[in-house]
């Protein structure tokens, strides 16, 4: 085991014992195993990594995939029932805030005696007490019994004590979702200077921002196997189509009371782009990652363009970028849609959006060998830098999109069908602009407003 290594897993595996009724169990106690009156339940099966010092492994998967399973195997709360794993440095595991919190005591108390049983010498903690208080912000709370806690002040102060405790390996299981924003917002600066500290990180999320953001690499089971492990947005890429729903990918937090689709619909074709680009300006898809059902559709083309129709890959903060992108149907479809989504060096999708999203019209059937072309146009109001993008391509039935205007969004995000994404086809760069462009803001995109202000002299505001 290398000394960058701290945390070594081969081929785990852990087997539960299903029984019908106490009965049975003692039956089969009583028989010495030679009576087997229980099922086999394998939560975990062949499941192998290996994390080194400053990394983040992110589990992610359906519920009933194992995730929790493998964190308590790693914490030694359960015993595998096959393979190894080894884990050099001190563990503090986030499963379950607070447990062992003695009522009765008061918030520092709680805090000095729950380290001790981790094994921190008291001087350890006394040089981190006063940060730990003002990191939960509970004021005089702290030094009151935590049994007249609410329930916010009972995590704030577990989660306090962990990150100041800096361990060599932390399991995280959904603790980052824990208080209000703003106490989230600390936590997760406490994670990222967790990780700089070079702690090794396991971190068990459904919240796919916060495993793309923090993951070096990402593991996705399901049913207890290792589907995946990888590059995180190709993990998360995976588990979205395990769950049928191209929308979740793009990370639309919208309202669908405004989409209103076209209403000519009855020849089955749309209006023609006039503008496609030439055969020089597509891209070369031989490398690109295509995730999806075989069969059903392939793509033809994708083409990134400027607002003169140029081939281009680098624009200015507030400038267009045109996609052009065509999938060729190797089988009937009802309505076809497409979207783009656009992902940061962080692994996290900073925009992303389809055609029903913009209200485009669409044939309600489309039929085998048909050529489906889209061209989507994306103001480029986001943080300069490198951006990876995805086309996605799903269809959704006739009467779903007749009626998407009254649905709302997670309605119809159960509707739509994943037929293909292609993913890593290439990059964009986007390049500041000067002040006089009016495109400078802070973070990863310009929502707009305005902004006024004026002086007051001799006191002319009161």
């Amino acid at each position: 085991m290398s000394t960058d290594v701290v945390v070594q897993v081969k081929n785990l595996g852990k087997r539960f014992k299903i029984y019908q009724s106490p009965w049975a169990r003692a039956s089969e106690w009583a028989s010495l195993g030679r009576k087997v009156s229980h099922q086999a339940f394998w939560a975990l099966k062949d499941i192998s990594f290996e994390l080194k010092r400053g990394e983040c492994l992110g589990i992610i998967g359906p519920n009933g995939a194992g995730k929790s399973t493998l964190l308590r195997v790693l914490t030694r709360s359960l015993y595998p029932t096959t393979g190894t794993f080894q884990i050099r440095g001190n563990l503090l595991s986030l499963l379950e805030l607070g447990t062992g919190f003695n009522p009765e005591l008061t918030g520092r108390q709680n805090i000095y005696r729950s380290t001790q049983l981790l094994g921190f010498p008291q001087g350890y903690v006394s040089e981190r007490i006063q940060d730990m208080e003002e990191f939960a912000e509970i004021g005089e709370f702290f030094d009151l019994p935590i049994k007249i806690y609410s329930s916010g002040m009972y995590i704030r102060l577990a989660f306090s004590m962990f990150v100041f405790l800096k361990p060599e390996v932390l399991v995280v299981d959904e603790a980052l979702s824990v208080g209000d924003i703003f106490f989230q917002q600390k936590c997760h600066a406490k994670m990222q200077e967790l990780m700089d500290y070079q702690a090794a990180i396991v971190l068990v999320s459904h919240d796919m921002s916060v495993i793309e953001r923090y993951s070096t690499r990402t593991l996705l089971l399901d049913q207890g196997r290792c589907l995946f492990l990888g590059q995180p947005l190709e993990a998360v890429q995976r588990y979205y189509k395990m769950e049928r729903s191209f929308v979740a990918r793009t990370e639309y937090a919208g309202d669908i009371h405004n989409v209103r689709p076209g209403t000519d619909h009855d020849s089955g074709k749309s209006d023609l782009i006039a503008d496609w680009p030439p055969a020089h300006a597509f891209l070369d898809l031989t490398r690109a990652t295509v995730l999806g059902t075989k069969g059903i559709a392939r793509c033809i083309g994708i083409a990134v363009c400027d607002d003169k129709g140029e081939p281009c890959t680098t624009f200015k903060i507030g400038e267009k970028v045109f996609f052009y992108y065509e999938f060729e149907l190797l089988q009937d479809i009802d309505v076809p849609v497409g979207g783009v989504v656009l992902t940061n060096k962080m692994n996290i999708h900073v925009h992303g959006k389809n055609s029903l999203h913009y209200m485009s019209k669409a044939p309600l059937i489309t039929r085998k060998g048909a050529h489906v072309r889209f061209r989507q146009t994306i103001q480029l109001d986001i943080a300069a830098g490198e951006y990876t993008f995805m086309i996605g391509f799903a269809t959704i039935g006739t009467d779903d999109y007749l009626h998407a205007n009254e649905m709302y969004f997670a309605q119809l995000q159960s509707k739509i069908k994943d037929i293909l994404g292609v993913c890593q086809v290439g990059t964009i760069l986007v390049r500041e602009s000067t002040l006089r462009s009016g495109f400078l803001f802070h973070g990863y995109t310009n929502l707009q407003g305005d902004c006024r202000l004026s002086v007051s002299h001799n006191n002319e505001y009161q």
